[in-house]
């Protein structure tokens, strides 16, 4: 397996170099790009909604039970629509639900926290992250559209340098590959 690990250097490296592209799109990613793949997702929710609609007419045309087929198609298709008719209302709305939970979750850790009677190493980490959940769910609230953005820039910072940890570690491994194959030959040589 460790030998296996060792051939596989370039895996890494193609993961750290997706990772950095992935970064530099977040980077650039605004919210007029956000607007256009919700008019998409409209679009395409909207044709999955026809095309429930149409199998549960044809479900009740062959006295099959369609209730339930019936309301999810006419539940896509006005989801679909109003992604499509009105997107910047759509990412508002999405990033407020967003939030709102987002401080729900931040006060479940704030009560786990007060609820724990015995010693518990992390908690410190929970009230950071508790207290760091609830504020990022407020910003959410109330300005929605620029703290989704200024997370997606935090993100891609992150995944940038995370691919270059990544590239750099399956380099070293490589070098070590290259290494152990050094060492192992001479060995040969000698038989």
């Amino acid at each position: 397996m460790e030998q296996k690990g060792k051939k596989n250097w370039w895996f890494l490296v193609i993961n750290g170099l997706i990772a950095i592209l992935f970064g530099i799109f977040l980077l650039f990613f605004d919210t007029d790009l956000i607007r256009v793949l919700l008019i998409y997702i409209g679009i395409g929710g909207a044709a999955i909604g026809v095309i429930l609609l149409l199998a549960a007419i044809r479900n009740i045309k062959k006295d099959k039970h369609a209730g339930m087929l019936l309301f999810e198609s006419i539940l896509t298709v006005i989801i679909g629509l109003v992604f499509l008719l009105f997107p910047t209302f759509s990412m508002k709305f999405i990033l407020v639900i967003i939030g709102v939970w987002a401080v729900v979750l931040g006060v479940v850790q704030l009560a786990l926290l007060i609820n724990i009677k015995e010693k518990f190493p992390s908690k410190n980490i929970l009230l950071f992250n508790g207290i760091l959940t609830m504020v990022l769910g407020v910003m959410l609230f109330f300005d929605p559209v620029t703290t989704a953005g200024f997370l997606l820039k935090i993100l891609g910072v992150f995944a940038i340098l995370f691919g270059i940890l990544m590239i750099y570690f399956g380099f070293m491994l490589k070098t070590l590959k290259i290494a152990i194959e050094g060492e192992a030959h001479p060995a040969e040589i000698k038989e």
